[in-house]
């Protein structure tokens, strides 16, 4: 009997620092996932704001409306604004959303994006 006492003091003797491991890990990786949807939030804004004027600039380049019905598929709101000595300025916006990676976000993180050209055509 005393035997079995020992083993089972030395199991509890065994896990100490359990507790504390647990009390470190549990902030560490809160932190690691929040600095994880920051870095993909500031990503995910620069990938979409370049993704936009390479379209308007595209837009601009090419001067056909074929690129105005591809985009419209993705939202993207173009406006052509007529100047007075010839040729347009594009403007180009979009409502862009970035995936949540953690729970720690409660909504969606949305934002308006937007981009502009010089049509000399």
């Amino acid at each position: 009997m005393q035997k079995l006492g020992k083993r089972i003091s030395s199991a509890f003797i065994s896990e100490t620092g359990t507790v504390e491991s647990a009390l470190v890990l549990i902030p560490t990786v809160l932190l690691f996932l929040g600095v994880l949807q920051i870095a993909a939030s500031v990503l995910g804004r620069g990938v979409a704001v370049n993704s936009l004027q390479g379209e308007i600039s595209r837009e601009a380049l090419l001067g056909s409306n074929q690129l105005s019905q591809l985009t419209d598929s993705l939202g993207t709101n173009l406006r052509r604004i007529q100047l007075p000595g010839g040729g347009t300025i594009i403007v180009g916006s979009r409502e862009t959303s970035v995936p949540r990676l953690t729970p720690l976000i409660i909504s969606q993180d949305k934002f308006l994006t937007s981009g502009i050209a010089i049509d000399e055509n």
